[in-house]
C-alpha cells in the first residue's frame, strides 16, 4: 500500500518552497484510467476541425496567463526567462494551428491496379494513451503530448515530472476554466515514475504508453512489460497463451547530436549558433549538439571562436533576462558533469573551458559552468572502449569537440554513436551537402540552420537509440491506426439485392 504523500516544489535557484501538492497513489491513478476511458466517447462526438478550434481558443487563453506561467516554468524548472518564453511560444503557436496535422489523419482513397477507386484508408484513435514527460521542458512538451491525443480523439492522461508539475496543473486548470470541452477524457497524473509506469502497464485500458526518457529507461520499461505479460501467461489449454493485448508504446529517447563544422565557413557566425544549440537551457535538452566535429584546417581558429562565445554566456538567477545558464534541474546532473569530466580526463582530454561547479549544498542553486572538452578522434570509433562523454548524451552544460581530417571523417565520426535523433552541418559545398543527408545516420538531418528550430512542422524521432520505433514522425500519425476499407457496392449492389 503507497501512502498518500506531500509533494514539496521548490525554486531551482533560491529554494524556495512555490508549491505543496498531494501525490496521485494507484488507488487514484486507476480510478483516473477508468474516469478518462468512460469518457472518451466525448471526443469522438466532436470532429477533427472543431478539436482543432477548441485547442486554438486554449492557446488564445494561454497567452492571457502568459506572465504567471512564464514565472511557474523559471521557477520549478529553472530554465531563464528567455527560454521560457520561448517554450510558451511553441505551445500557443502549435495549439493555434494545430489543423496543420489534418494532412496526417485524413481519409485517403487508393486507385487499384485496374484502376477503381473503392478503397479507403480512415484514421481513427487508438484509445486511453499515457504520456510521462521529462523534467526539463515543464509545459511545452506535456501538452503537446495532451493536446496531439486530444486533436485525434484519444482520451489521454500526462505524468508529468514530480520535480516540476506546477506549470501543468496550472495549464490544465486554465481548461477547467474554459469548460473545455471533453476535458472529461483528459487528466493529469502526479507520482514518481518508478511505480506510476507499472499501474499504466498493467491496466487493460491503456492503449499506448508515450514517454520523453533515456533510453535506458526506455528498455527498463519494456522489460518491465515483458515481466507483467508473462506473469499473465495462462497455462489451461496446455500452452502458455497471454491473456493481455499487446500495448502500444512510442518512446522519444536521448539525442547526442553531431554537429560538424568544415572549413569554408564564417567561423564566428557558426560558433554563436554553435554555442546557442549546445547550452541553451545549460545544454539539458535531448535535441542539443553535443559532439561538436571540426574540420582540422580550421580546428584551433574555430576552438578560439567557441570558447570566447562559450564564456560570454552569463550564468545566474534565471528570472534576469540577460542570463542564459539557469540552474541544474538535480544533483544527479551535477554528479553526472563531473563523473563525464573526470572520465574524459583519464583519456588524456582537454579542458579548454569550464569545468568548474557552484555546489550550494542544497538541492537548489547548482550551476556547472558551461564547458568544452576535447575528445581525440582515435577514441571515438569502438565505443566500447570511448569516453562516456563521446558515447553517452550530456544532459547538461558539458559539450565534447573533436577534429575530423576532412568530410568522410566528420561523418564517420559523428556516425559512431548509438544515438540519431538530429545531425547539423555547416558547410559552403553545395556538392557535398547531398552527401551529408544522404550518409549522415540521423532521423533530423539539419543544413545550414539557425540553432532552436521547433514547431509544429518540425518533425520528432530519431533513430538507433534515440527513438521507438524508429525514424521522424508527428505525434498526431503516432496516435491513430489505420482501417483499410474495401466497399464493391458500386460494382456489386445489383447482384446482391
Amino acid at each position: 500500500m503507497i501512502k498518500v504523500q506531500e509533494l514539496e516544489i521548490k525554486n531551482k535557484y533560491t529554494g524556495e518552497l512555490i508549491g505543496t501538492i498531494p501525490a496521485d497513489t494507484p488507488e487514484t491513478i486507476n480510478a483516473k484510467i477508468k474516469k478518462v476511458h468512460k469518457n472518451q466517447h466525448l471526443l469522438k462526438e466532436m470532429d477533427f476541425f472543431e478539436r482543432a478550434q477548441l485547442l486554438s481558443k486554449f492557446a488564445t487563453k494561454l497567452r492571457f496567463k502568459k506572465s504567471k506561467l512564464k514565472d511557474l516554468v523559471v521557477a520549478e524548472g529553472g530554465l531563464p526567462i528567455k527560454y521560457s518564453e520561448w517554450e510558451l511560444n511553441i505551445v500557443m503557436n502549435g495549439f493555434k494551428f494545430c489543423d496543420w496535422y489534418y494532412q496526417f489523419v485524413e481519409e485517403k482513397s487508393l486507385t487499384s491496379i485496374e484502376g477503381e477507386q473503392l478503397v479507403k484508408i480512415r484514421y481513427l484513435p487508438h484509445g486511453l494513451a499515457v504520456c510521462i514527460s521529462p523534467r526539463n521542458t515543464p509545459i511545452s512538451l506535456p501538452l503537446y503530448q495532451l493536446g496531439a491525443n486530444y486533436l485525434v480523439g484519444n482520451g489521454a492522461i500526462v505524468k508529468p515530472s514530480t520535480a516540476c508539475p506546477l506549470t501543468m496543473l496550472e495549464a490544465y486548470s486554465i481548461m477547467e476554466e474554459m469548460d473545455l470541452p471533453g476535458l472529461g477524457a483528459l487528466d493529469i497524473v502526479i507520482a514518481p515514475g518508478e511505480w506510476a509506469v507499472d499501474e499504466f502497464l498493467k491496466s487493460p485500458l491503456v492503449k499506448t504508453l508515450m514517454t520523453i526518457t533515456a533510453s535506458h529507461t526506455a528498455k527498463d520499461i519494456l522489460v518491465r512489460y515483458g515481466r507483467f505479460l508473462k506473469k499473465t501467461v495462462d497455462k489451461s489449454m496446455g500452452f502458455p497463451m497471454y491473456t493481455q493485448p499487446f500495448k502500444q508504446f512510442f518512446f522519444e529517447c536521448a539525442g547526442n547530436d553531431a554537429g560538424i563544422v568544415m572549413d569554408d565557413v564564417n567561423l564566428e557566425r557558426v560558433a554563436k549558433w554553435n554555442v546557442m544549440a549546445s547550452y541553451t537551457n545549460s545544454g539539458q535538452q535531448c535535441f542539443s549538439m553535443k559532439r561538436i566535429i571540426v574540420h582540422k584546417d580550421i580546428y584551433d581558429q574555430y576552438i578560439e571562436c567557441l570558447v570566447k562565445e562559450i564564456e560570454n554566456l552569463k550564468y545566474g538567477d534565471p528570472t534576469d533576462p540577460d542570463t542564459d545558464i539557469g540552474p541544474l534541474g538535480s544533483r544527479r546532473i551535477l554528479m553526472m558533469m563531473e563523473v563525464m569530466v573526470a572520465d574524459a580526463k583519464k583519456f588524456g582530454a582537454k579542458i579548454f573551458t569550464g569545468a568548474e561547479k557552484i555546489d550550494t549544498g542544497e538541492d537548489y542553486g547548482l550551476f556547472y559552468k558551461p564547458t568544452l572538452v576535447e575528445i581525440k578522434p582515435e577514441l571515438c570509433e569502438d565505443l566500447t572502449k570511448a569516453p562516456f562523454l563521446w558515447k553517452e548524451e550530456a544532459f547538461g552544460p558539458v559539450r565534447s569537440i573533436t577534429k575530423a581530417d576532412d568530410m568522410r571523417d566528420a561523418i564517420r565520426l559523428a556516425n559512431a554513436s548509438n544515438y540519431g535523433m538530429r545531425a547539423v552541418v555547416y558547410t559552403s559545398n553545395l556538392n557535398n551537402i547531398e552527401i551529408f543527408k544522404n550518409e549522415l545516420e540521423a532521423a533530423n538531418i539539419y543544413i545550414n540552420a539557425r540553432p532552436m528550430l521547433v514547431d509544429i512542422t518540425v518533425s520528432l524521432g530519431g533513430i538507433k537509440d534515440s527513438a521507438y520505433p524508429a525514424g521522424c514522425k508527428y505525434y498526431p500519425q503516432e496516435l491513430v491506426y489505420g482501417k483499410y476499407i474495401y466497399d464493391g457496392t458500386p460494382l456489386n449492389l445489383e447482384k446482391i439485392k
